[in-house]
């Protein structure tokens, strides 16, 4: 689990988060344009509404697509921030996995979808994958290395990415910084270690 050795200070709101949520949403806004490298935020947030990117509105990595009643150029991090929580840490059982298979999660949650990424878990540790987390989901998570289960979900994401290039090949613009984020996923699990 997360290590007290890696003390981070965030420019969002931490109170009632877990350390492993604050080191994956900070991630996860660096990747989306919230935030730089260094974590200071962006005046606008990553703001950007290209009629290219499926997900249309979108700030923070947050979009108009799956959120279609949120004035999407209004919120702030601390929304912004709060929605990853409720709708994508919380609901892919987060809290219950080794910090970097949470992040691995939570992050393919943000990309793909809370179901897409239970699924894909559910499939990488070889157990029945119906996006329904019981006892036996648990067990076969949990029972599995963890290196070997972020290994295999990095693997099973750039597959995910290959087919929405066949379903669709105008979002071939973005592969390269698909797989980017996959290489800084591997870094950023492994500061989880």
């Amino acid at each position: 689990m997360f290590s007290g050795s890696h003390a981070t200070s965030y420019p969002f709101a931490t109170a009632g988060y877990t350390p492993e949520f604050c080191h994956a949403v900070r991630f996860v806004l660096i990747e989306e344009g919230a935030l730089n490298a260094a974590g200071v935020p962006y005046p606008d947030l990553g703001y950007v509404n290209d009629p290219k990117d499926a997900g249309g509105e979108t700030k923070g990595g947050i979009s108009k697509r799956a959120f279609p009643t949120l004035d999407i150029s209004s919120l702030s991090l601390d929304k912004i921030v709060s929605i990853y929580h409720t709708y994508f840490w919380k609901p892919t059982y987060c809290a219950q996995w080794a910090g970097p298979v949470a992040l691995y999660t939570f992050d393919a949650a943000v990309q793909h979808g809370v179901t897409n990424a239970l699924l894909m878990l559910q499939e990488i540790a070889g157990t029945k994958a119906d996006g329904k987390i019981g006892p036996k989901s648990r067990a076969a998570i949990h029972g599995t290395d963890v290196e070997y289960l972020c290994a295999r979900y990095g693997l099973r994401r750039a597959r995910f990415y290959a087919r929405i290039l066949l379903k669709n090949a105008s979002q071939g613009r973005f592969i390269e910084g698909w797989h980017n984020r996959l290489v800084s996923l591997t870094t950023a699990a492994w500061e989880l270690q």
